[in-house]
């Protein structure tokens, strides 16, 4: 009983899953582009930042160091946060880097987030894909049943089913290259940005720490 309701379920075909395929191939864009969008427009510029705000810190000035990372970006929202404790009279290294640590998780929440779903989608499409190939093989089979040896030659149902079962396996593939592409490039894009964050914010340490030697 529970075979035939399968057989039967698996009668409806692959095309289906196709349309499946295509969904989760739109999802995967749109992150994609959402992503590209905020890496861009968060743009670190490194080059420019390090070396102005090193010497914003060694020269004591506060104020300055904050201006140098008042635009938004992981590191320079890392940076700003302990920056704000020393502006507001907060001079605690501890409690200047509990605040560093603080920002740092939620900026790599935010620019990590939508990942995981697109490294599942990436993952989890070849087998879809495989899926809707299964689908197709059991319809051609089925369909194959239905007809005799001279009819089962000509038989559109059975070459649109197994067309239908190699297309499902190869747009699977092809929905999961770019996503897991695409994921990689994100992580390995927010864990520069993490390195440099964590760079910087050994230099804020080291500066305030001066600053302290410096007045005792």
């Amino acid at each position: 009983m529970l075979s035939e309701r399968l057989l039967q379920f698996s009668a409806v075909g692959a095309e289906w899953v196709l349309w499946l395929l295509i969904a989760l191939s739109l999802f995967s864009l749109a992150t994609v582009v959402d992503r590209v969008v905020l890496y861009t427009r968060t743009r670190e510029r490194l080059g420019e930042l390090e070396p102005r705000l090193i010497q914003a810190l060694g020269a004591g000035d506060v104020k300055r160091a904050r201006d140098v990372v008042a635009s938004d970006s992981l590191v320079r929202n890392v940076v700003r946060a302990g920056l704000d404790q020393v502006e507001s009279g907060r001079r605690d290294p501890e409690l200047v880097e509990q605040a560093m640590l603080g920002a740092m998780a939620r900026e790599r929440a935010r620019y990590e987030a939508r990942l995981t779903p697109l490294a599942t989608v990436g993952n989890n499409a070849p087998f879809v894909g495989l899926f809707g190939t299964v689908l197709g093989i059991i319809q051609a089979f089925h369909e194959l049943a239905k007809t005799d040896a001279a009819q089962a030659a000509s038989n559109k149902l059975v070459i649109s089913a197994i067309g239908e079962a190699l297309i499902a396996t190869a747009v699977g593939i092809l929905v999961a290259i770019p996503a897991v592409a695409a994921y990689n490039w994100a992580k390995s894009s927010v864990a520069e940005r993490v390195k440099h964050a964590d760079s910087l914010m050994r230099a804020v340490l080291l500066g305030l720490g001066k600053r302290s030697e410096a007045r005792s």
